[in-house]
Parts: structure tokens; sequence; C-alpha cells
């Protein structure tokens, strides 16, 4: 009999990381997958990092010694807490482990060099605040998204409504590929799965160059943009009907926006109420070069309160 395949998920034991574990004990399946709780300990705490150097901690080894006590209370405290609601879901126990380790050469870093050791995907909450992109996300989600390739990474903003998904849809290989690989983990009772396409009008794409495009030339355009893609929907859905999802539940939907792409996308999942967002690492265009594609990248920072699944 095959392994099941399992989940690492990094928590860190904020509320984030709570919303995170109520969110996959609604999403995946108990019966089909595992869970491995990862909580990577700091060597200090980050507020002493704000000003002073690591070599100055000698001077406060009472006070560390003190915080390192109560955080590894706190940590266990919350790891209980989360198997509980994982054993509440229906998870058998023995589908839950949990995993608490001093850091080695960073948290971020340690957090990758888990990842490699064969697990089906990577599972984080969102963190952080002020105006720049790094802190969006949180600096460790910002690192984590920009070197996990090698498997699905997922960030969970928010409290997301698990059981509602739109797959962001294009063309490409790698996202058709990923469906196929995180379907698989993933409820058989989920309430919508919406394929959603957005075929950016000409004009936008190119808006030096507006007036050079007639009505005729764009509406050929977003026609062909539509017709493409309608068999490789209709043969996802096949694909996610023959690996167990009741049909009913297939929405597909092709905005012609004069926004991005990604907005349409987010637009869609807020219209739809839906806490899951599945995307391509790379689109259909995708250049090698680049970690992640710019659609993908901006649903990331969008998605305050969905989860997006990279794939």
């Amino acid at each position: 009999m095959a392994a099941l395949p399992v989940i690492l998920a990094a928590v860190d034991g904020s509320d984030q990381s709570m919303y995170c574990v109520t969110y996959l004990s609604r999403l995946l399946s108990p019966e089909h997958v595992r869970i491995e709780l990862y909580h990577v300990l700091a060597r200090l705490p980050e507020s002493f990092l704000d000003q002073a150097e690591e070599q100055e901690a000698d001077l406060y080894n009472k006070e560390i010694g003190e915080w390192k006590k109560s955080h590894h209370v706190e940590v266990h405290r919350f790891m209980e807490e989360a198997k509980k609601r994982f054993l509440a879901a229906g998870f058998p126990s023995q589908h839950i482990s949990v995993s608490v380790v001093p850091s080695k050469v960073g948290i971020a870093r340690d957090i990758i060099n888990k990842s490699l050791a064969g697990y089906a995907a990577l599972v984080v909450g969102r963190r952080g605040g002020g105006n720049l992109p790094e802190y969006m996300l949180g600096s460790i989600v910002a690192k984590l998204s920009d070197t996990i390739t090698h498997i699905p990474l997922c960030v969970v903003g928010g409290q997301p409504e698990a059981r509602k998904v739109v797959v962001a849809f294009d063309r490409s290989k790698g996202l058709r590929e990923g469906i196929d690989r995180v379907s698989t983990l993933f409820n058989r009772n989920l309430n919508e799965i919406l394929l959603c396409h957005v075929v950016r009008q000409l004009s936008e794409i190119h808006p030096a160059t507006y007036y050079k495009f007639t009505s005729a030339k764009e509406a050929y355009w977003l026609d062909e943009g539509s017709r493409k893609i309608i068999p490789d929907m209709v043969e996802t859905k096949q694909r996610l009907a023959k690996a167990g999802f009741d049909q009913g539940i297939f929405r597909t939907i092709i905005s012609k926006e004069r926004v991005s792409r990604a907005s349409g996308i987010y637009k869609q999942a807020e219209m739809s109420r839906a806490g899951t967002i599945i995307s391509g690492r790379r689109g259909s265009t995708s250049i090698e070069l680049f970690s992640m594609g710019r659609v993908t990248r901006k649903i990331l920072h969008m998605a305050y309160n969905q989860a997006v699944w990279i794939v």
C-alpha cells in the first residue's frame, strides 16, 4: 500500500497559524493525507534582533532563558490545540504529527530545507504589516514564495472559506499538473470549483496603440482567447470528476476584463466568496528566469483573506 502524502504545515504559534490549522482541517481529506505540524524555535526574540547584535545576547542571558522557557510552553500548548482541531475534523490521530526543532540556519531556510524531504505541499500562514510587498506577506513567507518551486506552496490569509475554490485558469501544463497534485489532497465534499480564465483586451495589453485596434480586431481577439481555453477547461473538469469530485460543483467563467488578469481572478474569488485560490507558479508564457509569474505574484499580494495555492 502506497504511503499517504504528507502536508508540511509550518506554524509559529500565532492566531494566523491557528486559522491556518482550521482551514486545513476543513479542506483536506482526513483519510487520504497526513499532517505534520512543524515549528522552528527562534534562537532569540525578534524584538531583540531589532536593536541588538546577536553577539550581545550574553548580556541578556537570564531574560532570554526565561523567554525560551515561556516560548516552549506556548508552542506546545498551540500544538495540542491544533491536534484537537484536526481530530475533531475526523483526522485519525496517527495522521497527525508534531515537530518542534531549534533553528539551525534561520527560520525560512530551515523550513525550506525541511520541505525537501518528500512532502506533498508546504502550508504557511500569511503575516506582516506595513507598505512594502515583503512585509505585506511577512518576510519569511516572502522568502518562501520566491524559493519553494519543488512542491505546491499554500499561503493562508485571514480565516478563509475552505470549500469554495477558484482556479486561475490558463493553458499552461504546469497549472494542469498542479491541479492534479493538490486535488488529490482535498476533501471530495467541496461546495464549488470555479475555473476562471481572464482574457485581457488588446487595448490593455498595448495601451500606447489603443486606437490602432479596430473593434472587429478586438472582438476577434477576445473570441479567440475564449475559444482556445474551452477544451482545456472541459478536459480539466473531466479529470477532476474522475478523481471523485461531484460534477455538479463545477463552474466555468471566461472574463473579458479591462483590468489585470490577477484583479479579474481576485474579483471572481471575492464575488464567489471563495476562500481558496489555485494559481500556477508560472503562466503559459513562463520565463525560467523568474521564480513566479506576475499574475500569481499579484494574486498573492491581493488575497489578504484567502488561501493561495501556488502550484
